[in-house]
């Protein structure tokens, strides 16, 4: 019913639809018609008494002819082909959002992709090079004007790279109707243009680098909108076909991820280098490796001790990760945080190392050591939306108070992650847990924030701290934190501690928090209580008074 009745509105529709002086012409006619046919009809009938059948047979002829002109109308509107003029105009309308981008007026990515691969297949020995570049520096003017304004910025920009290269006949054309256009716009702000490189004998990458500069070079040197004004830098990223695969989609893909290695290394021409995908393709088995072994709980947890060097005191534990990753060299998180991140399984590591540290509070506290645990957070875990009710779940499950928790954030974490960082830190600290800062600088804005947030806790790394007195800087900075921290009455830890000469030095400026290979290097949460044995008969003073 909805189909025949949709069909209806459609016809009716179109025949609202036609001009207006077609209509009015035949509504006009058809009236004048039946109005000079009824008025006779009448006329005679008072006059000569006509039969009634006369009146029927009227109204008929009539009603249809109106029927004929209806359906002549509507048959012209369905089956008469336009002119070739009139047809080829609206394929033209109806094609103009698939040709051009609106933004520049240059063709659009499905446009050039299609000539590419057109000219690509048209000989098997054709050897033609992709091109991709883009504004580094763009997003300054979006963020200032606003899109809309800073469109005209690009189309200015446009216009000088399609003028520059216009009469460059080794660039493939685009479009052939008008005069040619030999640039077209990628997705976001990527421009390409298509080298052809079948008949150059010398060095590719001399001609390559020559277009270019010719393409950097047509950019002004300030482009302005009003009183905004811009700089545009270019940077390049380019593919080769035969090297870099047959396929379009695949090359102009390859040239664009040398654009984006281009753009991170700051190097304004980047050419694509398999050993790239190799890369990449290696660091996507290390992490579909790191993530099943983190859902396989096969992580080797173990727990370093941080120590009072003056009095043999346990001030506390650090929860660690090591993951060995099919060799007998471990990698601590620090080393794979980043490739745990990205396989999406880091807040699962996460939740198992907090689940091992309040395992480990338990069996502390059966001791009689009231210490705290602590546990590395990276910025995606410390956002995580469940992660205060599952550390509030695990303070449950063990009658565990939350200050014996520890959670330490890097400064960088910190001061990155600003508000959203503290609202999470607040509600944790309503939990009563602590908050620790590792690779503390003392910069500024750590003090700044230390002082806002009541940190309980720094950390400073003093791996390349030594007792001779070559090393003027880092004992000068340690020296300064030691005595600022103690003057904000804050802990400070002194970790990766691993030699004696570092110990000395340390011991010497007044440090006496130690966390480091040369107290242990490491105990697994299983062997925990054994340890305790061993260290309390080397160390009768630190025993917990029962």
């Amino acid at each position: 019913m909805n189909a025949g009745y949709n069909a209806d509105l459609h016809i009716l529709d179109m025949w609202l639809n036609m001009s207006s002086f077609n209509v009015r012409q035949f509504f006009l006619f058809t009236v004048i018609i039946a109005v000079s046919g009824l008025s006779l009809l009448f006329s005679e009938l008072y006059r000569e008494q006509i039969p009634i059948s006369y009146i029927v047979i009227a109204v008929y002829i009539i009603s249809v002819f109106i029927i004929v002109s209806v359906c002549w109308r509507l048959t012209k509107h369905f089956f008469v082909t336009p002119a070739p003029e009139e047809s080829q105009k609206a394929r033209a309308q109806d094609t103009s959002s698939y040709d051009h981008d609106p933004a520049t007026n240059l063709p659009t990515a499905q446009l050039a992709l299609k000539k590419f691969e057109q000219v690509l297949k048209s000989a098997n020995n054709k050897r033609l090079a992709a091109i991709t570049f883009k504004p580094i520096n763009f997003q300054h003017a979006n963020s200032l004007l606003g899109h809309h304004n800073s469109d005209l910025l690009l189309l200015q920009l446009a216009y000088c790279l399609r003028k520059k290269v216009a009469n460059n006949s080794e660039l493939l054309n685009f479009y052939t109707e008008n005069a040619p256009i030999r640039i077209a716009r990628l997705q976001s702000l990527n421009f390409i243009v298509v080298f052809d490189l079948t008949d150059v004998k010398d060095n590719d990458k001399n001609f390559l680098n020559d277009v270019c500069l010719q393409l950097a070079s047509s950019v002004p040197d300030a482009m302005s909108f009003k009183s905004f004004s811009l700089n545009f830098e270019l940077a390049f990223g380019i593919a080769i076909s035969g090297e870099s695969g047959q396929n379009v989609s695949e090359i102009v893909a390859y040239a664009e991820d040398a654009l984006l290695r281009g753009i991170k290394l700051q190097q304004p021409i980047s050419y694509f280098d398999h050993n790239i995908v190799a890369n990449t393709h290696k660091q996507l088995a290390r992490m579909e490796q790191l993530s099943s072994d983190i859902v396989d709980e096969s992580l080797s947890l173990y727990l370093q001790p941080k120590v009072n060097i003056k009095n043999n005191d346990i001030v506390g534990f650090q929860l660690k990760v090591h993951w060995y990753e099919q060799s007998d060299s471990p990698l601590g998180l620090s080393d794979f945080s980043d490739l745990a991140e990205y396989s999406g399984e880091v807040y699962l590591l996460t939740k198992q190392m907090l689940k091992q540290a309040f395992s480990t509070l338990f069996t502390l506290q059966k001791r009689g050591l009231y210490q705290t645990v602590s546990v590395s957070l990276s910025s995606k875990s410390l956002f995580e939306a469940d992660l205060v009710d599952f550390i509030e779940e695990q303070m449950t499950k063990y009658s565990m108070a939350g200050k014996y928790l520890m959670i330490e954030l890097t400064e960088s974490v910190i001061l990155s992650s600003g508000q959203r960082a503290k609202t999470t830190i607040d509600q944790l600290k309503s939990l009563g847990v602590t908050i620790a800062i590792s690779d503390f600088s003392g910069s500024y804005e750590s003090l700044r924030y230390i002082r806002k947030m009541a940190i309980q806790q720094v950390k400073i790394d003093c791996q390349q701290l030594t007792n001779d007195s070559e090393n003027r800087v880092d004992k000068a900075i340690t020296n300064a934190l030691i005595t600022l921290t103690r003057s904000m009455k804050i802990p400070l830890i002194g970790t990766h501690i691993d030699k004696d000469d570092a110990a000395k030095a340390y011991i010497a400026m007044g440090g006496k928090l130690i966390q480091g290979d040369i107290i242990c290097a490491g105990v697994v949460p299983e062997e925990l209580e054994l340890w305790l044995n061993k260290w309390f008969i080397q160390h009768p003073e630190a025993m917990p008074s029962k």
